[in-house]
């Protein structure tokens, strides 16, 4: 029976939720995922909304199937030690005091609140704050809650990310998240606080949670939960972080200037650095891990969602191979597969488009292909620009940098090498957090 400490990583994407057994020594021993049912997703031109109800179901059928295939492997529950969750970074769930989700959740990609962004900073640029906000940020879709449905927002006890949903549903603690995930709140990352201003919004301030570091005990395993699931009585629940700065976690990026690329759903960008980034265009905004490095980036809406939408019942690994007879393609492709873009630009009516559409499938993919790695060149130009000076080592986390093909098209275009971890997963991220926050003293020093 495997005796080695074991931790769990959780990652809460957009289409489904996926979870990982990982040894202290990184040792990869089981994984589980989950899709979240479709029928519970409402899409528009500028809104997008899942059922919280759905990730809650999904990680709950995860969390079994993980430990059945840790039991059928053989190996013991009683060593794992922590557990720990990521989420979308913007996602936005109203609960009521029991943790109870009081409307849809509003998803990062959500775009309706633009117009309370732009107040959020001319707020912040009447009292001198750098604070700059837009349509992604939660705190701008807790205002557009508070204007066009006061009813929900009256009901509200608490504003959750994604992340903390389920955190508080294993643990029964509410009222708590980390730094990371509440950038987007509004959290003040340099002085560790919730700015003062945010009182100026009535009904705001006793509605936010207590906010911890990544890697901090938040409680225990609710009982019922730990007998259902199969896990050890009173295991550790661990405050995680977005999904972007669990998978810069994953990729192996370690040395300032070193970037990561997490390609999924989207494409998110992170750099290492060792102090706050301040872009006056809002395009950057900085995470910060435990121990004072930062992570400047940002996220595009631009990445794998259009393999989902146009290739989903496709052979990916065949049309991979095939696509090399396409490659490079003559077609200027922007894949984007919803009105809106975040990041290397930022535009509410930003639209995909191909100058021309190849007719046959598989120069169709290629040319898809060619244009998300065009984009992800433009977005290290911009991080170039505002932080002044280029990057070193990049290094590729997400479901989609499992392709190696894709992955030395990438490489190929902007024209710097791509590093691929063994498990290129947001989830290990997360067990790495479970990790610190319960063994692993010393860990970010």
């Amino acid at each position: 029976m495997q005796r080695a400490p074991l931790y769990i990583g959780v990652d809460l994407g957009t289409s489904g939720v996926r979870s990982l057994a990982v040894t202290d020594r990184g040792d990869l021993l089981a994984r589980s995922s989950q899709p979240l049912d479709k029928n519970w997703s409402q899409t528009g031109d500028d809104r997008h909304e899942q059922d919280s109800e759905s990730w809650w179901l999904a990680t709950c059928a995860c969390l079994k199937n993980l430990v059945s295939h840790l039991h059928n492997a053989g190996i013991s529950t009683k060593s794992i030690r922590g557990l720990a969750v990521d989420g979308t970074s913007g996602t936005l769930v109203c609960v009521d005091s029991r943790g109870d989700s009081i409307s849809p959740a509003i998803m990062y990609n959500d775009s309706r609140a633009g117009a309370q962004a732009q107040a959020l900073n001319d707020h912040a640029e009447s009292i001198g704050s750098p604070t700059h906000f837009s349509a992604s940020f939660a705190l701008a879709k807790i205002l557009w809650i508070r204007e066009h449905k006061p009813k929900d927002f009256a009901r509200t006890k608490w504003f959750v990310h994604q992340a903390d949903l389920i955190t508080g549903r294993l643990t029964g603690q509410w009222g708590v998240t980390d730094y990371s995930n509440a950038l987007k709140t509004g959290f003040d990352l340099r002085e560790d606080c919730w700015p003062g201003w945010i009182a100026d919004y009535s009904g705001l301030v006793e509605r936010l949670p207590q906010v911890v570091p990544p890697a901090s005990p938040i409680g225990t395993m609710r009982p019922r939960l730990s007998e259902e699931f199969g896990l050890p009585a009173g295991l550790p629940i661990i405050s995680g972080a977005t999904d972007g700065t669990s998978g810069f976690l994953a990729s192996g990026a370690r040395k300032l200037g070193d970037d990561n690329t997490t390609l999924g759903t989207t494409l998110v960008f992170k750099r290492l650095v060792d102090h706050w980034i301040d872009d006056p265009s809002g395009r950057l905004y900085s995470h910060k891990l435990p121990g004072g490095l930062w992570l400047p980036g940002a996220a595009s809406n631009t990445g794998g969602q259009w393999i989902e939408k146009e290739f989903a019942q496709a052979n990916l690994r065949q049309l991979d191979k095939q696509a090399l007879d396409h490659l490079p393609s003559q077609a200027i492709c922007y894949p984007l597969s919803r009105i809106g873009e975040r990041f290397p630009f930022q535009s509410a009516e930003a639209r995909g488009f191909c100058d021309f559409f190849p007719q046959e499938k598989v120069a169709a993919y290629a040319a898809r292909l060619q244009g998300v790695a065009m984009l992800e060149r433009l977005a290290y130009e911009v991080l170039d620009e505002v932080l002044a000076r280029p990057g070193t080592e990049v290094y590729t986390t997400g479901g989609a940098g499992r392709s190696d093909i894709w992955t030395q098209l990438r490489a190929n275009v902007i024209g710097r090498p791509i590093h691929r971890p063994a498990c290129p997963e947001s989830a290990f991220g997360s067990s790495v957090l479970a990790a610190a926050g319960t063994d692993l003293d010393g860990v970010w020093s």
